[in-house]
């Protein structure tokens, strides 16, 4: 058998673990940077949901005053009704007290819709309190959980990278190298096989590299994807 195939398939399952590890150690910023917005999104909600019940309260507020402002100016020109000389000028105060009555309606109706407003607005600052409060919990246990991950990671990450360079040096320089520049192209680099197909890209192998294969003397790669083919049968 060729030296070093034992040690290629272990060095593939080393690399395959050792990628998987880093894929997910690199991911980690991203999701504490998830979780940060999720928080953030939830602050920022919460906010707004407040600063919508102020402008509601102050527009309740604004239109209260004028409401008082229009009742006592409908008072005014009520005391004014007996002090008038003629009819047209009675005819014009009492347009005025209509149109200051108009007002008043209006008012009321502001009032009434400002009320709804911070109705609203208060259940959706106690539900945005709420979401607030779970986005927090969430993201101090998502901190808490990556940082214990980040660290088993780290100490994994370091073994492997330590059991991935004593096997490979074990397996002869050049058949490393092959290994090397096939894994930086496409994974794995290595496939196994028990029949006359390249397990990699599916494509049917010649009956004298699958005799070459089964031989075991020397490294048969396939003839389409150039990955190192190792025979699995018998």
């Amino acid at each position: 058998m060729v030296e070093g195939l034992k040690q290629l398939v272990e060095l593939q399952k080393v690399d395959e673990e050792l990628a998987t590890l880093e894929e997910e150690h690199a991911a980690l910023p991203a999701r504490r940077e998830a979780l940060a917005a999720q928080q953030a999104a939830a602050e920022e909600k919460l906010a707004a949901e407040r600063e919508a019940l102020r402008a509601a309260e102050l527009e309740q507020r604004h239109a209260e005053g004028l409401l008082r402002d229009r009742e006592a100016a409908v008072a005014k020109l009520e005391g004014q009704q007996f002090q008038v000389k003629t009819n047209e000028a009675y005819t014009t105060l009492l347009r005025e007290i209509d149109h200051a009555r108009e007002a008043i309606s209006g008012c009321e109706t502001r009032i009434l819709e400002a009320m709804e407003a911070i109705e609203a607005r208060s259940k959706a600052a106690v539900a945005a309190e709420t979401a607030v409060k779970v986005a927090q919990e969430r993201s101090t246990a998502g901190r808490h959980a990556f940082e214990i991950r980040e660290r088993e990671l780290d100490a994994r990450i370091g073994a492997l990278r330590e059991q991935r360079t004593a096997v490979r040096s074990g397996i002869p320089r050049e058949i490393a190298e092959l290994y090397d520049r096939i894994a930086t192209r496409r994974r794995p680099a290595v496939v196994t096989i028990t029949r006359e197909i390249c397990a990699g890209c599916r494509v049917d192998i010649p009956p004298q590299t699958y005799i070459e294969l089964r031989r075991r003397e020397k490294i048969v790669c396939c003839g389409r994807c150039q990955r190192i083919l190792l025979y699995g049968g018998e």
